[in-house]
């Protein structure tokens, strides 16, 4: 076989097993792992540069990834709400590719625990929101540099219990890892994050049970809901749970919600029904009404305005709809600077 394997689909068992046997001469025992990976739909990453192979490049090309991370990055930083800034470190257009590939091909088959609800396929914000409406009570809180906090040992650990080989893990880890952490801007690190959480969202999520308490977590979002106070000793001992698994709270984002303010789970008001804040419904109301007046002042800014509109439509349709309108209005930002040369 000359070619390499269809990398999107998944070729056959056999067609795999084939090639690993006659262009990489993998041997019986590599072949019996491969096998255990292939039937769950994992692609057989044993020792980590045949990764190169896989995908067509030079295995050296790879392992250079790895041995010179920081190369394949760009970092910058956004300003959160809070007027803080927030460090990104985005891969390179090759490294994504590769990460992206791990994300599909490794993690994608792996299903996080029931609670976590963010950076899942079909999940949105309102898919864990829902589950706290009606709620009396509700308790956020947030972790403090979540994405930093997971360190490479607990993301080959992962790796290792996803089924791959110590080498093969260490490998992967060492593709998803920059400086010896999770990087905020990989596309690998949602979906780590949430495989690194899973023993406290199981420990979690077993404790709120008991108490009746519903649970999720968007990320590093984690909210608690029921129609009682939520008890200072159960708080106590999330807190505590959080702190042995090498994480802590943001005391700073903590919040106690009862049943005479607006309660929110990831920016959604959860009182009676899922939906927008009305304070961001206001905000967007007179930014599309001051676009509506003058569309072509905001071309640089149709596919946001756009976004937002469709964001709305999920929870206000009528809303969303004539948000989407008046974004359509404005002309491309080509058609516009066309405009203004001539």
């Amino acid at each position: 076989m000359s070619a390499h394997p269809f990398l999107f689909p998944f070729a056959t068992e056999d067609r795999w097993i084939s090639y690993l046997e006659s262009c990489l001469r993998w041997q019986h025992n590599d072949i019996a792992k491969a096998k255990i990976l292939l039937r769950r739909k994992i692609i057989p990453v044993l020792r980590g540069p045949e990764l190169g192979i896989f995908l067509g490049v030079s295995p050296k090309l790879v392992c250079r990834m790895v041995l010179a991370a920081p190369r394949y990055y760009s970092a910058f930083k956004i300003k959160k709400k809070n007027g803080e800034y927030r460090e990104i470190n985005a891969p390179r257009v090759f490294l994504k590719t590769v990460q992206r590939y791990i994300l599909d091909c490794v993690l994608g088959p792996v299903k996080p625990h029931k609670c976590a609800v963010g950076f899942r396929r079909s999940f949105s914000p309102a898919t864990g929101a829902e589950r706290h409406v009606g709620h009396k009570f509700v308790w956020n809180i947030d972790l403090r540099d979540f994405f930093p906090s997971i360190k490479k040992e607990m993301v080959t650990t992962v790796f290792e219990k996803i089924g791959l080989p110590h080498k093969g893990a260490y490998f992967l880890a060492g593709l998803c890892c920059l400086e010896g952490k999770l990087p905020q801007g990989a596309p690998t690190s949602p979906a780590l994050a949430n495989l690194v959480f899973i023993q406290a969202d199981r420990r979690i999520a077993n404790l709120a049970q008991k108490h009746g308490i519903t649970y999720t977590r968007y990320a590093d979002d984690l909210t608690f809901s029921y129609d009682e106070p939520i008890d200072p000793a159960f708080r106590k001992t999330v807190t505590e749970m959080v702190g042995q698994l090498g994480f802590s709270i943001n005391t700073r984002k903590t919040r106690l919600m009862g049943p005479r303010c607006r309660r929110e789970v990831t920016g959604l008001t959860v009182n009676e029904k899922v939906s927008i804040p009305r304070t961001v419904r206001r905000k967007l109301r007179a930014m599309f009404h001051k676009v509506s007046q003058n569309p072509e002042e905001f071309a640089d800014a149709r596919e946001k305005l756009l976004g937002f509109a469709s964001w709305v439509s999920v929870y206000h349709p009528a809303d969303g709809s004539r948000y989407r309108d008046v974004a359509l209005r404005i002309p491309f930002k080509e058609i516009q600077k066309a405009r203004e040369e001539s």
